[in-house]
């Protein structure tokens, strides 16, 4: 059995954002942001407050507050190195966002970003924009936000703009919103419309929130209310037209995630699909156990028509609940969340993960079946049943981990196999680590690959990655793919510098590498490599005062006779 092999040193950024799905990771980087201003205090945080920094696991989160109940509290933030799991590329990784004591929080009234990214040399309309302002006064705050795609004729293709007040347990909403409730069975986590993450627990649930994406499909637009009697419970409307498609007899087949209006085609599937929605969410806690029902009711005009009545859903009227429980113990952490969607369809997601002795043990599972809808549930993705079992164990010697998935598609009883095997080292100023990959599909290999990066910190605000990347796609020959590349990076305090150079070679398309890549604030960048040439960028970062920070990226790729060069800026104002 061939594996592929690499040196590979994984960032976090890596293991969060590197991935071959077209997500919206808004919430996820909206929270980064947050932190920045408004870090946790490490002595007082608990899981769920933990949990919003994406970087620390589940399992690490857990070792963290028992370390702190054994030994008392963390002096300083180095101090975290005394944690099994937590070493100083991790320590480094979730510094801006986690503070020793009280912390005077930064207060911003005024929050504004304008962002542009274009095709070099520059061609008519090519030109991305976006832009987002958020101002706060007092319990009061407004969120205006404005995108226009590569080729789209308007600069207010996308507007959203909403009014949200917050009396500290009681909030309101009108206008453009955002709802995070539950694991993503029902009301989606990140985005809407999308797959979501492979079973990452998103412990972290926002509540009612602005709604500051470019996704012009997603979210709620209407009003709603959160407050807590004896339970606490969050109420919603939301009234708006979505992107779809119709046909000649007038119903709606699908709706157009995309957003994008450059053709005739795409502006005719323009706000075609109206939907309604008024729903709850209730929840319960005591102690460390949370029980919590969600519900709402859908309407569409016009209505939804499939090829077959029988599969799918059909019709205009729609109704989906879920029930989640979640349980924090000493040294676990479990939840479930199980939805009745149209035609009594049931479907769900579990998960747990715990802290044993010699190793750490993650698993997850979901299951929804053909005719499961949900349009609002990222991770509801119908026809799939999967599950993954991850175990990690750390000692001085050399980290090991090992995950084992399976991803079935159940009208077809077509199953996807797969493990992956993690070696990683660090050896004073250099990190090291090795990742292996092996697919099957039924009885026939499918996918297979290695993974080495390499990073070398002299000091600390600099390092150099070198990594290398292979990929084997077995169909009726083996087609391979091949990725290297060198960064140098530079992070002090008001300067932040990315520099890389990277070659790739790939026997087809079906072989192509993903490689994450640091973007301007706001956006994830997972490029994708095939054919064979060479490709780089240039990141630089700068805050010459402190309500001003100016980002700018220049990126090319040479691939065999054709070049691509792209150039974005962006400015951030916080007053």
């Amino acid at each position: 059995m061939t594996l592929f092999f690499v040196l590979f040193f994984v960032l976090p950024e890596d293991v969060i954002f590197k991935t071959e799905q077209d997500l919206d990771f808004e919430l996820i980087l909206r929270d980064l942001e947050y932190l920045q201003k408004h870090p946790l205090d490490i002595n007082i945080a608990g899981v769920e407050e933990l949990a919003q920094i994406p970087f620390l696991t589940l399992n690490t989160i857990i070792k963290i507050i028992e370390h702190r109940k054994a030994y008392g509290s963390f002096a300083s933030l180095d101090d975290l190195a005394r944690v099994p799991d937590i070493d100083k590329a991790l320590i480094d990784a979730v510094r801006p966002f986690l503070t020793v004591g009280v912390k005077k929080i930064e207060v911003t009234k005024i929050a504004a970003r304008a962002r542009f990214d274009t095709e070099l040399p520059t061609k008519e309309q090519s030109v991305e924009y976006y832009t987002r302002i958020g101002a706060t006064f007092g319990e009061y705050g407004v969120h205006v936000v404005t995108e226009k795609d590569a080729y789209e004729q308007s600069f207010f293709d996308h507007f959203a703009a909403g009014l949200l007040i917050n009396e500290g347990r009681r909030k309101f909403a009108l206008g453009k919103y955002n709802l995070d409730l539950g694991a993503g069975a029902v009301v989606s986590s990140v985005g809407s419309f999308f797959r979501g993450i492979d079973f990452r627990l998103m412990m972290n649930e926002r509540g009612l929130i602005p709604y500051t994406s470019a996704l012009e499909n997603g979210g709620f637009f209407g009003a709603a209310f959160n407050d807590s009697l004896l339970i606490n419970y969050t109420l919603f409307y939301s009234n708006q037209k979505l992107d779809g498609r119709i046909d000649s007899a007038g119903y709606a087949r699908s709706l157009d995630e995309s957003g994008l209006h450059i053709d005739s085609l795409s502006l005719d599937r323009k706000d075609r699909i109206n939907e309604e929605i008024f729903g709850y969410d209730v929840r319960y806690r005591r102690s460390n156990m949370v029980v919590a029902n969600r519900t709402y009711f859908c309407r569409y005009e016009p209505a939804f028509a499939t090829t077959d009545s029988l599969s799918g859903f059909y019709g205009d009227d729609f109704f989906i609940s879920s029930l989640e429980f979640r349980y924090i113990g000493e040294s676990f952490v479990m939840f479930s969340e199980v939805a009745r969607s149209w035609r009594n369809n049931f479907g769900g997601m579990f998960g747990f993960s715990a802290v044993f002795p010699f190793f750490d043990f993650t698993i997850a599972g979901k299951y929804f079946p053909v005719n499961f809808y949900s349009p609002k549930g990222i991770e509801a993705t119908p026809n799939v049943a999967a599950g993954t079992i991850d175990l990690k164990h750390r000692s001085r010697f050399i980290d090991v981990g090992l995950n084992f998935a399976l991803d079935n598609r159940i009208d077809e009883d077509t199953a996807k196999y797969g493990m992956k095997l993690s070696f990683e080292k660090r050896l004073g100023i250099i990190d090291a680590r090795v990742n292996l990959r092996l697919r099957y599909r039924a009885e026939v290999r499918d996918i297979s690959g290695s993974e080495v990066l390499m990073r070398i910190r002299p000091v600390r605000f600099v390092f150099i990655d070198v990594r290398f990347e292979q990929r084997s796609v077995y169909k009726e020959a083996v087609e391979s793919g091949i990725f290297g590349a060198l960064e140098l990076g530079i992070d002090l305090k008001n300067i932040d510098v990315r520099v890389r150079y990277g070659i790739f070679n790939t026997d087809s398309y079906a072989a192509r590498i993903y490689a994450y890549e640091i973007d301007v604030p706001g956006i994830v960048n997972n490029r994708m490599l095939y054919d064979s040439g060479q490709y780089g960028f240039v990141y630089v970062a700068l805050r010459p005062f402190r309500m001003i920070k100016l980002s700018a990226k220049y990126s090319v790729v040479d691939r065999d006779e054709t070049q691509e060069s792209k150039f974005g800026g962006q400015v951030d104002i916080d007053l």
